[in-house]
């Protein structure tokens, strides 16, 4: 189970367990942007080799990017969103294929007698197809590149969502 545990953090990328990451766990951080702090906790556990690459990169965005108060400034986050949506789509799409190959372990894992030399197989396989993504440098990169993506984009939506809400009256 705890090598499922860390393909889902090496797809998601924020989490170490699906039922570690729910909606209620979710806080505001500063800005009032929605923070999944479980989340982030079970990624950092990992100790994934970017880690304090992309939390600081967290911390640059909500600095830099701060609350929308004219028409102009969204505009502009606007073009920023669009440039690095393209981006986190392709990188998206690589991580989901890569994802296949753990749920193909997963399925067989789930199939087969606990007990039996096919399992302990499934595991061996999973570690090394894990190590084998963490330890691969182009890997780290995109999926460092992709959380820093999913976090920009994620708070400057919100940041969309706070400034429309604050224009059309909405509480």
């Amino acid at each position: 189970k705890q090598w499922y545990q860390r393909r889902v953090a090496i797809t998601a990328g924020k989490s170490a367990n699906k039922k570690v990451c729910r909606d209620n766990d979710r806080v505001n951080d500063e800005n009032g942007v929605d923070v999944n702090i479980k989340c982030r906790k079970a990624a950092e556990e990992l100790k994934l080799p970017f880690m304090d690459s992309v939390k600081k990169d967290i911390a640059r965005i909500q600095q830099e990017y701060v609350k929308i108060t004219t028409a102009e400034q969204k505009t502009s986050y606007t073009a920023e969103f669009e440039r690095d949506y393209e981006e986190y789509v392709k990188l998206k799409r690589r991580e989901k294929e890569i994802g296949v190959q753990f749920d193909v372990l997963k399925t067989n894992y789930d199939k087969a007698d606990k007990r039996s030399a096919e399992v302990k197989s499934i595991n061996r396989k999973a570690r090394d197809l894990f190590k084998q993504y963490v330890n691969n440098n182009s890997w780290c990169k995109d999926k460092e590149r992709l959380m820093k993506l999913e976090a920009k984009l994620a708070h400057i939506k919100q940041l969309f969502k706070l400034y429309d809400d604050d224009v059309t009256g909405v509480i």
